[in-house]
């Protein structure tokens, strides 16, 4: 196996705690919807902002780990799409409420990144507010 890099290594313990989420029952805490996704963000040295993927009209930062590949240190990332409170696609962090899952998939050579930034457990699919007429 050839040198692994510091986000691979991050990458392989991440898809081991997100399997162990999706498979997990608890005898004392009660969860009200099953989770299978650690969501987060990809950073490379070369760039402030994260990294972003594109298909059709989306433009997302925000990922689910599919796959790793520990020999060529390449994974398979499905997309998240942000949205807002309303439930409409955003590319604005400041206007994220959720994030949904998406078909689309991006294969990356974890190499080219320097830091993951995972976001909370509670993003994905997260239900949204009702809201009472105010009339």
């Amino acid at each position: 196996m050839g040198k692994q890099s510091c986000i691979c290594q991050s990458m392989k313990a991440l898809l081991k705690e997100q399997c162990m989420l999706a498979e997990m029952e608890f005898q004392f805490i009660c969860v009200s919807k099953k989770v299978d996704t650690i969501p987060f963000m990809l950073f490379s040295a070369h760039q402030n902002d994260p990294f972003k993927a594109f298909n059709k009209c989306m433009a997302t930062p925000f990922f689910r780990l599919e796959k790793l590949d520990e020999e060529t240190c390449c994974a398979v990332l499905s997309l998240l799409e942000a949205v807002d409170m309303e439930g409409c696609p955003t590319d604005c962090c400041d206007d994220l409420f959720a994030l949904r899952k998406t078909e689309s998939c991006v294969i990356v050579n974890l190499r080219c990144f320097c830091a993951i930034n995972p976001l909370p457990l509670e993003f994905v699919n997260r239900p949204f507010p009702i809201i009472e007429p105010k009339c």
